[in-house]
């Protein structure tokens, strides 16, 4: 466990790799949603043991979990920007990405930004609609007592805009209620969607199904292949 910084804003990271030299496949960036962090939806739900063949870098973003929380620097771009600082402090070249929600965008984001490190995407709870204002106030009051207003304010109105800047996946519970358009969205796009089954936004990123489907499109570019 580390942290670096940029712009003067301290990011807290974990990176586990493989031993230098041996080769493999790339490690994987696991980015959370809002209002979590990387022990709440990558640590208890399995997905470190799920990856750790592979190697993994997580991080808290800016304003959640052991991150520092100033007042400005929440726009997809600049989470992305965050991101990349802890991709070079990490020292990993290039990783397969899995994030959920609004990890999704900043994901996306990184990719446009620096397509060279990103492989592959793994993008669940999310779809191509603007994040709405609401519902980010309602995921708030429902998961934690801190106010992230200036998340909220940075991130809202923003959406995942075509084209695609690296291969991706979508995955969604069908009863998710903030991203009922995952699976039309990826079809717009030409892209593989896996349904999570009866989970909602808050319990799908658990899921088992989400976790294998992402290690097959990362090892073979298909779902179940």
């Amino acid at each position: 466990m580390a942290f670096t910084e940029r712009d003067g804003v301290k990011l807290w990271y974990d990176a586990v790799l493989p031993v230098e030299g041996v080769p493999g496949t790339s490690p994987v960036l696991l980015l959370h949603g809002f209002a979590s962090d990387a022990e709440l939806t990558w640590e208890r739900t399995g997905w470190l043991r799920a990856v750790a063949d592979r190697g993994h870098v997580v991080t808290d973003l800016r304003g959640h979990g052991r991150s520092d929380r100033p007042d400005t620097g929440y726009t997809p771009e600049d989470l992305a920007r965050d991101v990349l600082a802890v991709l070079d402090a990490a020292e990993v070249r290039q990783a397969d990405v899995v994030a959920y929600s609004m990890g999704g965008l900043v994901a996306w984001t990184l990719a446009a930004l620096a397509p060279d490190r990103v492989r592959a995407m793994a993008l669940g709870g999310l779809d191509g609609r603007p994040v709405d204002r609401t519902t980010m106030l309602e995921v708030q009051r429902a998961l934690t007592a801190e106010d992230l207003t200036p998340c909220i304010d940075a991130v809202a109105g923003h959406h995942l805009t075509p084209p695609t800047p690296a291969p991706v996946l979508f995955a969604s519970g069908d009863q998710d209620e903030i991203a009922p358009e995952s699976r039309a969205f990826a079809e717009s796009l030409d892209a593989p969607h896996i349904s999570l089954g009866r989970r909602n936004h808050l319990n799908a990123v658990s899921s088992r199904t989400f976790k294998t489907a992402a290690l097959d499109f990362f090892n073979t570019g298909a779902v179940g292949g």
